[in-house]
């Protein structure tokens, strides 16, 4: 008896397994689980279906219906778009797959506007079939709103409402075009008819709600809030609505009575709790929120963690921050694997600037990042932290990973996207990527065309490409708007100096230092005025009595430093003693800073310039040794090494730093373009010459000196025409350039015109200053003869 009973479970599991199934029967099978809302279930089935027969229409076709009723829209048009394959007569998976890319489209028209010419096809297919198509002639109505055709879309919506009238899928849009159309008594009328149809429809009563609002027609708009709670008693929705615009009319005892409805019904209200917290957080009553949340918690254990979540942000509300903090430690203590708590407590963390705070935050998202690498807000939040710990490089590339993750989703969300594209926009901008920031900033100010923080990020690439004129127009309104926006006055304020508004650049840059709390770039850039004005050593003594008062603060002493070197090379010309003084001072700043910074490459690199200014060649080399040490990527080390090394004929030398240079960067123009002459000078690698030269020539086309590299080059390889051309052309640029001269002369004498040859030698040997180079034009003509 065990043996038969134990036969109707293994008949069972071989049903399940689909091993005598035929494909309709699998699908007939799936189609109950389907409808039992069991989607995981239901898809094993139609796979199973699918494999027996991978024609069969049916199968996918149900399989892309469930993939959308468990939320699933991107592969559920893989096999609609299948479906329709096998069978094109499939008008409702024609509707079904129009609707996707329909709703994906207007979620981000710029970004999936290559699926509108699908969406008019699929249309296009289903008024085929059937002329009278509601769903063909709704979908119409979408594309004219799409190419902005008014007319012809409310045309449609008029037809396909008579055709199926009180459609859910249709009347809102139909009113708001109507509205568009500015005929919002007819949308209303639209509106009213479909409530008298249906008077639990949401939706309707947030159309008339709103319009009233516009209109100012405060009394219908609470009659509409009203009826909609006397109709759908049962709603939270509706009861929240009243009780907030109640709230909003200053109306709190009212507000009050509606929103206590939930208490005495907690049956339709299982979250009761939860929405009178919400309401008092909203009255900015935090304590009776409190209390509410806490007997939620304790009412409700299965829903005790997102009671006690809102209780950690009604105490930051209230100024507790302390006890919130110490509260959302503890629920990640005890909830260790949730993201949502997680993300909680790191934005906690993050917001309180320390450093050791924003470590452990990173840490912990780092950690959530690595479970659940498909989550764009964690993606986002770690973005955050390491922008706050200056590793922009890491906050760019989650960000971007942000970005790509969020519009995965049916609906991608602007309040994930626009964030992540604020920050990658940031960075790129920093790093001078002008064409890349502008992109992300367009997509930023389409959905939100006021957004401040993109529109400077667009304001500055605008100034570096050249747009002064709109970056300024641009910025003297944001300024208008957010007169406390220290960032746009900093921008503003260099925009100014650099067209030599120097009293206006100071007025910007004094409102920043002026700021609650001061901005310290404001008053850098105080200074960096007085040095334009000529006024260099007021700027120092400014720098120099803040540094009297803080001198353990480095920065102050490093920015004192480079004001020092800025003043010291501009007074060389005029005051070469106070000039050179200055640099020492500047010199010692630096040394004074890499006392405790000893691995800063940057101080390395800025002490190896002055020292080089100096005359210090051999203290100058072993600092640019020191940066490259300090940081072996630092292709600036390297290439100011090798330039002094060019300089003071160490070629051997100059070459292993120069090709340094290339190992970090192979574009660099300067390292492509003296590894090049070296080259020719000793006439060798000249194959490797010339691929250096004329690189250097793509990247910087209208440059003398590179021409002249590669004409030296060309002169080298016995290329004499090409040569003589490139010479010909950068004589004319510069006729006082005596390198220039003699090269064009070396070219004329090979070409076999000794008497062009001497006459550009004679003129060069005019122009020629340093000694060295007189006797080397001296000893060509005594070559000429």
């Amino acid at each position: 008896m065990k043996y038969l009973a134990a036969i109707p479970v293994i008949c069972a599991l071989s049903i399940l397994a689909g091993c005598s199934q035929s494909p309709q029967k699998l699908i007939a099978t799936a189609n109950k689980y389907n409808a039992n809302h069991q989607y995981k279930e239901a898809s094993i089935l139609y796979q199973k279906a699918i494999l027996k027969d991978k024609k069969n229409a049916e199968a996918y076709y149900r399989e892309g219906l469930n993939r959308l009723d468990d939320h699933d829209p991107v592969n559920a048009v893989k096999y609609l778009r299948r479906a329709i394959d096998l069978n094109p007569k499939n008008i409702d998976a024609e509707t079904k797959l129009a609707e996707i890319y329909l709703t994906a489209y207007a979620s981000n028209p710029s970004h999936f506007k290559q699926l509108l010419p699908n969406i008019k096809r699929l249309t296009k297919e289903i008024l085929a079939n059937d002329p009278n198509s509601f769903d063909g002639i709704r979908l119409e109505a979408f594309l004219a709103l799409a190419d902005e055709n008014l007319d012809e879309a409310l045309k449609d919506f008029a037809r396909a409402n008579e055709i199926k009238p009180h459609s859910q899928d249709l009347v809102g849009w139909y009113a708001e075009a109507l509205v568009r159309a500015k005929k919002p008594e007819q949308a209303k009328n639209l509106i009213k008819d479909m409530l008298a149809h249906d008077k639990t429809w949401s939706p309707g009563y947030d159309f008339l709600f709103l319009q009233y609002s516009r209109e100012k027609d405060q009394k219908d708009a609470e009659a509409v809030l009203r009826e909609h709670m006397a109709n759908d008693p049962h709603s939270a929705g509706a009861i929240v609505a009243l009780s907030n615009y109640l709230l909003a009319q200053n109306r709190f005892d009212e507000a009050q009575g509606v929103i206590e409805r939930v208490l005495s019904d907690k049956k339709s209200f299982p979250q009761a709790r939860m929405l009178m917290g919400n309401f008092y957080v909203r009255a900015r009553k935090y304590n009776q929120a409190l209390q509410q949340y806490q007997a939620g918690a304790s009412e409700n254990p299965k829903d005790a963690l997102g009671y006690r979540e809102r209780v950690v942000q009604v105490e930051l509300r209230n100024g507790q921050r302390d006890q919130a903090m110490e509260l959302a430690k503890k629920l990640v203590q005890e909830n260790a694997d949730n993201v949502p708590v997680n993300e909680m407590y790191a934005s906690l963390l993050m917001s309180t600037g320390k450093r050791a705070d924003v470590d452990t935050a990173v840490g912990n998202l780092q950690k959530l990042v690595q479970k659940h690498a498909s989550d764009p807000v964690l993606h986002l939040d770690l973005a955050h932290g390491y922008f706050s710990l200056n590793k922009h490089d890491q906050s760019q590339g989650e960000a971007l990973e942000a970005i790509q993750q969020e519009l995965k989703r049916h609906v991608p969300r602007q309040q994930v996207l626009i964030p992540a594209r604020i920050i990658a926009a940031r960075v790129y901008e920093d790093e001078g990527q002008h064409t890349k920031a502008l992109r992300l900033t367009d997509l930023v100010l389409h959905v939100q065309s006021g957004n401040p923080d993109a529109r400077l990020i667009r304001d500055r690439a605008w100034l570096a490409t050249g747009q002064a004129n709109q970056a300024e127009a641009d910025l003297e309104s944001l300024l208008k708007k957010y007169p406390g926006m220290n960032e746009a006055h900093i921008a503003l304020g260099q925009l100014y100096a650099s067209e030599k508004q120097f009293d206006k650049a100071a007025a910007e840059y004094r409102t920043a230092w002026k700021a609650t709390p001061p901005d310290f770039r404001g008053f850098l850039g105080l200074q960096t005025v007085k040095v334009l004005e000529g006024k260099g050593a007021e700027a120092v003594e400014a720098l120099q009595q803040l540094v009297e008062k803080k001198p353990k603060q480095l920065q102050l002493r490093y920015q004192l430093a480079n004001f020092e070197a800025q003043t010291g090379i501009q007074s060389m010309h005029a005051n070469p003693a106070q000039g050179k003084k200055l640099l020492q001072e500047a010199s010692g700043n630096y040394k004074e800073i890499l006392k405790t910074t000893a691995n800063s490459a940057e101080i390395w690199l800025r002490l190896g310039m002055l020292q080089r200014a100096l005359g210090q060649y051999d203290a100058s080399l072993a600092s640019f040794e020191q940066a490259g040490s300090a940081d072996p990527h630092n292709a600036q080390a390297f290439l100011n090494r090798g330039l002094l090394l060019d300089r003071l004929g160490k070629k051997k030398e100059a070459e292993a730093a120069y090709g340094k240079v290339l190992g970090i960067d192979p574009q660099n123009t300067i390292a492509l373009n003296n590894l090049a002459f070296i080259d020719a000078e000793q006439n060798s690698n000249l194959d490797q010459a010339q691929s250096y030269a004329e690189k250097a020539k793509q990247r910087a086309p209208n440059n003398p000196g590179i021409s002249d590299t590669l004409g030296y080059v060309y002169y080298r390889k016995n290329l004499n025409a090409e040569a003589l051309q490139l010479f010909q052309q950068i004589v004319k640029q510069e006729p006082t350039n005596p390198t220039y001269r003699l090269h064009l002369a070396m070219a004329l004498l090979k070409k076999g015109d000794k008497q062009d040859a001497k006459a550009q030698a004679e003129k060069a040997l005019k122009s020629a200053t340093e000694s060295q180079q007189q006797k080397q034009i001296q000893a060509f003509v005594s070559q000429i003869g």
